[in-house]
This record gives C-alpha cells, structure tokens and sequence, in this order.
C-alpha cells in the first residue's frame, strides 16, 4: 500500500466471522499501533474480512513493514490469525489530497 491512498485491504480467512460479536483488525509498525478498524468499520463475509483504509489510516503509517491481525469473538471463544505483512511504501509530499 502507499501512503496518503485509500487501499481496500482483503483479508481471507479460513473461519466464518459473519457472526463475531467484536472484531478487531489490528495495524502495526514495530512497537506502535499505527490504527485498528472494528467490526462496525470491516465488512466480514463467511471467507473474508474486508477494510476500506482511509488517508488519515495510511497516512498514519511510516514507510516500511506494517503487520496486521484479526482477534474476534465467536460466542464463547476468542479467535486470532496468523500475523500478516505488508509495506507502506513512500510518497514525496505528505498529507492529505
């Protein structure tokens, strides 16, 4: 992804969240959480968890590895996936068009 953009990102998952009482999608670089997207801000389908990134989202993020994650509740359980990565790739002049 590159920053100051609004990328959609997928997530495929192996697990039906459709009925996940909380959903959190958890955005990272080295210690810091850059920004985290809820259930009320993804759209989840039976194999996917949909986030629409907004400008302020990846204009958060400085160049390089960012790692990402899934944690939800399905009833009584507390689900996570695997961490995932990606780069923010750079642009030449910051802020928001």
């Amino acid at each position: 992804m590159r920053r100051g953009t609004t990328p959609t990102i997928t997530i495929t998952t192996d697990l039906d969240l459709t009925q996940a009482s909380n959903l959190f999608v958890t955005f990272k670089q080295g210690n810091r959480i850059a920004f985290e997207k809820t259930l009320d801000e993804v759209t989840v389908t039976e194999n996917s968890v949909v986030c629409e990134l907004t400008q302020s989202d990846t204009l958060a993020l400085k160049d390089g590895l960012v790692r990402f994650q899934i944690r939800a509740t399905l009833g009584d359980s507390k689900v996570a996936s695997n961490i995932m990565t990606a780069s923010a790739d750079e642009i030449l002049k910051g802020g928001a068009i």
